[in-house]
């Protein structure tokens, strides 16, 4: 039935962030949310039964070892016989109203196989997340490239920030080849018209950018609905990085293999880049930050404001960046915890516009 909605949770060692996730969309009662521990060991299943005794709507699963998240959102998509299907992160938060936003885009355009909502990096939504990264060949080549030359690096990287605040503003739906899967309404019908949900050779990162191709690839559109609201607290471990290149590696071996096979399995574009010379981007902060205050305090000295956009990439691609229209603001202490170690390039306004005119690199270390 299309009017049911069922939610998808896939828990690892994050009891009170999957319960936190349950409070903020309880009581459901359009459909099932299928969570599924795929902690191992049967301490956190237990804890969460006992937690969601009285919450009918949830039902439990717990396979036999930890699949990753596509083999656990694989586990509940066979379980589940609803049209639409949420799925949706441990330390995501959506409420039931902006899932009915992105259930009616479903309903109005049939053509569209996927949607995510606007979403926002912090619970102020001061930041807000880009859309997904797009994982192709010509994109590879293209950041590569533009290392060799800092001007047109800075341009694409410009261009990018205004597109992203541009298309968050929008007042309808708007087409992304590609969406994340920490917060996303799925099309049933579309989902088996591509080949089902997700590829079992992804534990985990990339086996969203594949379902996203194949569905495109099927004929559907995906969308980001910016009359829907979510927010995800994603925080980027160091562990992430190894198990994110082995799933690129994946990817593109079964994606693009031409592209995979002329790059030697990708190791080619290292040697067609060029190292990274952040002070050719703009100011560097001559000492490593240890606290959102000495940030503030070095960024002034350098003539910057307020923070337009921040990222780990000098080409900031991706970034988190304020919404179109919003004043620049200065990292909160709660955005700081969430920052992990190591460089960042932040796009900063001069005070008297809210658009970004002054780069700055800098180190974030421990406190």
């Amino acid at each position: 039935m299309s009017d049911v909605i069922d939610i998808v949770i896939i828990n690892y060692r994050s009891a009170e962030d999957t319960l936190a996730a349950i409070a903020g969309i309880t009581p459901w009662r359009q459909g099932r949310i299928w969570l599924v521990d795929n902690s191992e060991g049967g301490a956190e299943a237990a804890q969460l039964s006992s937690a969601l005794t009285d919450n009918p709507a949830v039902r439990l699963l717990v396979p036999e070892r930890n699949f990753g998240f596509g083999g656990g959102c694989n586990l509940a998509f066979e379980q589940s016989s609803a049209e639409h299907l949420l799925l949706l992160n441990p330390d995501a938060r959506i409420d039931a109203q902006n899932i009915a936003v992105l259930a009616d885009t479903l309903r109005r355009y049939p053509d569209f196989g996927a949607v995510s909502p606007k979403t926002f990096w912090d619970p102020a939504r001061r930041f807000l997340l880009p859309s997904a990264f797009p994982p192709t060949p010509w994109v590879m080549l293209a950041m590569t490239l533009a290392l060799h030359s800092p001007s047109l690096a800075k341009y694409a990287a410009g261009r990018y920030l205004r597109r992203m605040r541009d298309n968050m503003a929008a007042a309808e739906a708007y087409t992304t080849p590609f969406l994340v899967g920490a917060v996303m309404l799925l099309r049933r019908s579309a989902v088996l018209a591509a080949g089902g949900l997700f590829d079992p050779d992804y534990f985990m990162f990339y086996e969203d950018s594949d379902l996203s191709l194949r569905l495109r690839r099927a004929g559907y559109r995906l969308g980001i609905v910016p009359g829907a609201e979510a927010v995800h607290e994603y925080r980027h471990k160091p562990f992430k990085g190894e198990m994110m290149a082995e799933s690129g590696q994946i990817y593109f071996a079964k994606n693009f293999p031409r592209f995979y096979h002329l790059t030697q399995r990708l190791s080619r574009l290292a040697h067609w880049g060029r190292p990274v010379k952040w002070e050719e981007w703009g100011g560097i902060l001559p000492h490593p930050v240890g606290s959102p205050e000495e940030l503030h305090a070095q960024i002034s000295q350098l003539g910057g404001a307020g923070i337009v956009a921040i990222s780990p990439s000098v080409m900031m691609m991706p970034a988190l960046f304020r919404p179109l229209g919003a004043e620049p603001v200065l990292l909160s202490s709660h955005d700081w915890a969430r920052i992990e170690p190591g460089r960042y390039m932040l796009a900063c306004s001069d005070g008297e516009n809210n658009s970004p005119v002054r780069w700055v690199g800098f180190e974030r270390v421990k406190s």
